[in-house]
């Protein structure tokens, strides 16, 4: 079961993605979710994306908040993750993610190279140790969320690499659009497409929006390890100017 609430935890950090555009759209989103698991609410998140034009360089800073509280008969579970990021021009160029995964400390932190590698540092056990990513060995990082914007050619599946932030990996991830659609939250219906994708570690279905300027996640259904299930649903969207 801890590697069950682990896998849920490697699909909801990446429900914050990046905006890219600053025309005429709000300079702060906060969305918030329910996580949901066996039938139980067992946690929920926060999600922030604000933007800044510092000197005409676009930027985008955004920060998750994961809590995770599972108490069933058989185990009992607690999370509490932050993951901070930041984009200039659309490239990421900081990440980090700090926190507590039932008592095992969590402390990466991760910047761009000159070169546009990634490269990673993580602290354990008093000591660090890195990991540097090549560029040319992915098409898209998944705070990128590229399933909001890919083209599907007479319906056909998608194929990307995709370096998992959190995970320090590069998976082929395989896209499969389902159909356009919209999503309730607070009463309001917010236009999405619902995208199936999955890969070696996942299998999930999003439900996301990009209207030109920002991305935003409403829902995401998975499965963990036994075919445990869990969703993650937007219970509030919040635009600031």
């Amino acid at each position: 079961m801890k590697q069950y609430y682990s896998l849920i935890l490697v699909f909801i950090i990446s429900l914050t993605p990046f905006v890219t555009s600053f025309a005429g759209v709000p300079v702060k989103t906060v969305t918030q979710y329910s996580v949901s698991s066996t039938g139980f609410t067992v946690g929920d998140v926060i999600t922030t994306q604000r933007m800044t034009d510092e000197g005409g360089v676009a930027g985008t800073h955004f920060e998750t908040r994961t809590a995770i509280n599972a108490s069933f008969l058989w185990m009992k579970y607690h999370q509490n993750i932050v993951e901070k990021g930041s984009f200039l021009n659309q490239e990421l160029v900081s990440y980090f993610r700090k926190g507590q995964d039932n008592g095992a400390i969590i402390d990466i932190e991760a910047r761009r190279l000159e070169n546009a590698s990634i490269k990673y540092d993580i602290r354990e056990h008093g000591a660090t140790r890195s990991i540097v990513i090549p560029r040319d060995s992915y098409d898209y990082n998944s705070m990128e969320c590229p399933e909001a914007r890919l083209d599907f050619p007479d319906n056909r599946p998608v194929t990307l690499k995709i370096l998992v932030m959190d995970k320090m990996t590069v998976v082929k991830r395989h896209y499969r659009l389902v159909r356009n659609s919209h999503y309730s939250v607070g009463g309001k219906e917010y236009p999405c497409r619902i995208i199936d994708y999955s890969d070696q570690d996942s299998k999930v279905r999003r439900w996301i929006a990009w209207d030109g300027t920002t991305m935003v996640m409403y829902r995401q259904d998975g499965k963990g390890d036994k075919s445990s299930s869990y969703s993650v649903q937007a219970t509030s969207v919040t635009r600031h100017m």
